[in-house]
């Protein structure tokens, strides 16, 4: 009977040494696992997210045009559309890009989705030290088609020749059986001054501007001012013929997102 009790006391004061040796290691563990899923910068899944590092766009599905399914998403896509929901921009291996001449641009997207699929969107702009200098979340036009968000121009203005990334992003309305889900892109602006182009610009016919804008790659600014202009099929067509979209040559203009709140830099 001692010799038991012995052995069992033994056993416990191990059992207790190792759970004791144990638990930093469990609760370490743990808390990587939480941290893992918890978005950049600490933001919860459901509330505001901002542009983090670029994501390269993923192969094509569905008979999407290559390289336009969206960036990222979380817990799957919207819903099945027959078009892409995709930057009107042109896209390549390191994603959505191109220049701008003004200080404050517009970005042009396509959405196919209905509204009643979409719950809310946020669009956000980081300059190149990490900083947001704007952030919007908006509902979409009651149609689906090409919409815009606009730097406001309280905004700070964009640096000549700087880079700065922007990140658009879908909320999908959720149900019972269909939990919340989001789909973004993401991509790239630069502000540049082309003396010559702009002078070129002066002086040139519609069609010639719109060429003059793509050959140069200034393909934010191109984009508003043929929405601006109305009953321009041809250059409108030529456009979307120029960024790989020309599928889209029928889609209507949706109009400009509806800002519900904003954050602006100082």
């Amino acid at each position: 009977m001692i010799k038991w009790q012995f052995t069992f006391t033994i056993s416990l004061m191990l059992m207790v040494a190792l759970a004791q040796d144990l638990l930093p290691k469990f609760q370490q563990n743990q808390a990587l696992a939480e941290r893992a899923q918890t978005p950049p910068n600490g933001v919860p899944d459901e509330g505001r997210t901002t542009a983090g590092t670029n994501q390269r766009t993923q192969p094509s599905q569905d008979g999407a045009p290559d390289g336009r399914e969206p960036s990222g998403t979380r817990r799957g896509y919207c819903e099945e559309t027959d078009t892409p929901f995709t930057p009107l921009l042109p896209v390549s291996e390191s994603g959505f890009s191109g220049l701008t001449l003004t200080e404050h641009p517009t970005f042009w997207f396509y959405i196919p989705y209905q509204t009643s699929s979409i719950s809310s969107g946020q669009f956000s702009l980081i300059d190149q030290e990490e900083n947001e200098i704007y952030w919007a979340s908006f509902q979409l036009p009651e149609t689906p088609g090409f919409v815009k968000v606009s730097l406001p121009q309280q905004a700070p203005s964009l640096v000549k020749n700087q880079e700065y990334r922007w990140h658009f992003e879908l909320t999908c309305t959720s149900t019972p059986s269909s939990p919340k889900e989001k789909t973004w892109h993401q991509g790239v602006v630069q502000r540049v001054e082309l003396a010559d182009v702009e002078t070129q610009l002066d002086t040139a016919g519609l069609l010639q501007r719109v060429n003059l804008y793509i050959e140069n790659s200034i393909l934010y600014d191109v984009s508003t001012e043929l929405v601006e202009i109305s009953d321009t099929p041809q250059a409108w067509r030529q456009l979307l013929q120029a960024v790989g979209l020309e599928e889209l040559a029928g889609e209507p203009i949706a109009g400009s997102v509806v800002v519900t709140e904003e954050s602006i830099s100082e």
